[in-house]
């Protein structure tokens, strides 16, 4: 059994210390590059199914350019055997930028055209991405090589006696659900297990491992979607209560203005590291959060 893990690269912004407003407060420095999450989770799936069961073979499925390298060599070294890269080139839109990426329907495409060169017999992606968002892939990847598709699964299994796959998926409100699905088929994969750590013979390997190229079958089908304009996030605004209006109009000015009108008292505790623990066991016990000792008094 041949499993494609599809592995989508990402830029995910984890913070805005920046100071030009044209660039919405962002900084180079302030993303990290990663495997998304979600596709972390479907290759332990797959590496769970290779445990089990023998002549499995994992692969590894990404677009675009070698942006999370280290991260995506980082998932081979987990357990998988493969890395298959397409070229990430849009000949309908030249100008598209190495962090943008093409439309649902024609990233589908191209998965699916690759899946089909890589005779797969069972594809997963991740439910969503972070940085998207949509959850449209995996569906529209399905009605591309007409298999049968199950979304948001959290575990799965092959059956020795009828050689059916049986999914878990979560149908909200704490409902779940057993799905017998026939070979081959595409599943959609939902958070809830964490990817095993590499181990160093592993991770020596793949740091050696070349990516394998996956040529084009042809022309890839024309976007249906086009992406206008991005609005990068902003930062949420502090829920300020509304002044008590029994209170003087100058305080209730100067809780609007600093939040809040309770004064935060603190005490700093300097010297060493023996005397800070003393302060704070001092503290601790001055409050009652523990009983002084008889002796101490």
């Amino acid at each position: 059994m041949h499993i494609i893990v599809c592995a989508k690269q990402i830029r995910h912004t984890y913070a805005r210390t920046g100071t030009s407003p044209d660039t919405h407060y962002i900084e180079d420095w302030d993303g990290v590059y990663r495997v998304n999450p979600h596709d972390e989770a479907a290759l332990e799936l797959a590496l769970r199914l290779k445990d089990k069961h023998e002549g499995v073979t994992v692969s590894l499925l990404t677009m675009g350019p070698m942006i999370a390298e280290n991260e995506l060599r980082r998932c081979l070294a987990t357990g998988a055997d493969n890395l298959y890269q397409i070229d990430g080139n849009d000949e309908h839109n030249p100008d598209l930028e190495p962090f943008d990426q093409p439309d649902p329907w024609e990233k589908s495409d191209r998965l699916a055209r690759a899946a089909k060169s890589l005779e797969a017999d069972l594809v997963l992606c991740g439910k969503e991405s972070l940085d998207k968002g949509n959850g449209q892939v995996g569906a529209l990847l399905a009605n591309r090589l007409a298999r049968p598709f199950v979304s948001a699964i959290t575990d799965l299994n092959l059956a020795e006696s009828d050689g059916q796959v049986r999914v878990q998926r979560s149908a909200g409100r704490g409902v779940r659900e057993i799905i017998a699905c026939q070979m081959p088929a595409v599943f959609s994969v939902d958070l809830g297990v964490d990817l095993r750590l590499p181990s160093l013979k592993r991770r020596q390997w793949a740091e050696e491992y070349p990516p394998r190229p996956v040529e084009r079958d042809g022309e890839s089908a024309p976007p249906r979607l086009v992406c206008k304009h991005r609005f990068q996030p902003r930062p949420r605004p502090k829920l300020i209560p509304a002044p008590d209006s029994r209170q003087h109009a100058y305080d209730r000015i100067m809780q609007l203005l600093t939040g809040s009108t309770v004064e935060k008292k603190g005490e700093m505790l300097t010297g060493t590291p023996e005397s800070q623990v003393e302060g704070i066991l001092a503290f601790l016990k001055t409050n009652g959060f523990l009983e002084s000792d008889r002796s101490d008094e």
